[in-house]
């Protein structure tokens, strides 16, 4: 291995950096007690593995948030994971479906029709997940705008390499104001998120103080709304590039195939940081006990072994393996949520569409855990 693909800063600037490692293994020992797992089967043993731990007390999520859904494990993160269940069961979702999503995607469609932007990601994309997530969290659609300018800043904190500054705690803190503010004025209505979780937490007995449901509701609503964005981005990409029609997309087997296909080679989430609490055998390879542990959702559900042709975009293959969400006990809970958006979005943009063309690309991507591609142009061509 070369020096500058040991050097994980290095590495982590690469979109696809797993391609910069050794393709005849799974496990890369890399410089600063940094570990890399790549092939599918060693990432998803390192994700489900119970020595390979989301906490750590240097983590920037963790000073910024405090005890938090992402960073805790075992009992503490089912505890976590409980008060989100009742607002991503199936019955709110359909409930979303017919009474929330339809009128945010239509906005938006109306705003691209005839438009031809470079800039999708920033000026649009963002608009659906965090109106979606606004209103589940009992946020105004007023202060969207506000929310999505302080929100935008703290996806690095979860991002790796790591972007922490003053304006980033600065922003959490405003945020946590804002929404306990949002709390108190709605206080009694029964339906958001904040007051699901507290009824959730009070019922249950379960052993979390107000402010560590404050920073669970703040880290639903970044992930909720920077993965969703992102990843509306390069669905938006797919559809622009292929050749494929999108009359085709209003079937909806073949609607669901493309979201899959599309998630499998774009997921969000890029890299999963993890940390060995204790000597880990990963993929016949043991993990020294407080090594980084990176794993490729982006390696993994690239795998010749299990995808032939792995960079090729190919709708209806098998995709047994494919990670998009992760795995184990951390994987996204809000999968259900996501995909019902992507459904629905699609069929509003083939309904009103008559082509989506990519007219400028340069091929790039962007961050590792909000990955979308950049430096492209779409345009919108109405029916």
């Amino acid at each position: 291995m070369s020096a500058a693909a040991a050097a994980p800063a290095a590495l982590l600037a690469e979109p696809y950096w797993f391609r910069r490692l050794p393709p005849d293994r799974d496990v890369h020992f890399l410089d600063d007690g940094v570990v890399a797992v790549t092939g599918n089967a060693a990432v998803q043993e390192a994700l489900a593995h119970p020595a390979i731990v989301a906490e750590h007390p240097l983590k920037a999520s963790a000073r910024a948030f405090g005890p938090n859904v992402l960073d805790a494990d075992g009992p503490e993160h089912k505890a976590f994971r409980a008060l989100l269940a009742p607002v991503l069961s199936a019955g709110r979702i359909a409930e979303y479906k017919q009474q929330l999503m339809p009128r945010l995607i239509e906005n938006l469609v109306d705003d691209l029709a005839g438009v031809e932007t470079s800039d999708f990601y920033d000026l649009y994309a963002h608009k659906i997940p965090y109106g979606i997530v606004c209103t589940i969290l009992g946020i105004d659609l007023a202060l969207e705008g506000r929310f999505h300018t302080l929100t935008r800043p703290l996806a690095r904190l979860l991002d790796y390499p790591t972007v922490e500054t003053e304006a980033t705690h600065a922003n959490t803190a405003a945020l946590l104001e804002i929404i306990e503010k949002q709390r108190a004025a709605h206080s009694g209505q029964g339906s958001s998120l904040l007051e699901t979780i507290e009824r959730t937490r009070n019922r249950k007995g379960i052993h979390l103080s107000d402010s560590e449901v404050r920073s669970t509701a703040l880290l639903f609503f970044i992930a909720g709304t920077e993965t969703s964005s992102a990843y509306i981005t390069s669905l938006v990409y797919c559809m622009g590039r292929l050749m494929l029609s999108l009359d085709e997309l209003r079937d909806e087997a073949v609607r669901d195939a493309f979201i899959e296909e599309a998630l499998r080679l774009f997921p969000p989430v890029q890299t999963v940081v993890r940390f060995a609490g204790e000597d880990a055998n990963i993929g016949g390879v043991t993990v020294p006990r407080h090594s980084a542990v990176l794993a490729s959702i982006a390696g993994a559900n690239r795998d010749p072994r299990l995808f032939e042709h792995p960079d090729r975009f190919q709708i209806g293959r098998g995709l047994k393996g494919s990670i998009p969400f992760a795995a184990g006990a951390h994987a996204c809970p809000g999968a259900a949520l996501a995909k019902t958006e992507f459904s629905l979005l699609i069929q509003y943009l083939t309904d009103r569409f008559r082509e989506i063309s990519v007219t400028r690309d340069q091929r790039r991507m962007d961050s590792q855990s909000f990955s979308h591609p950049v430096g492209f142009t779409v345009q919108f061509t109405p029916r």
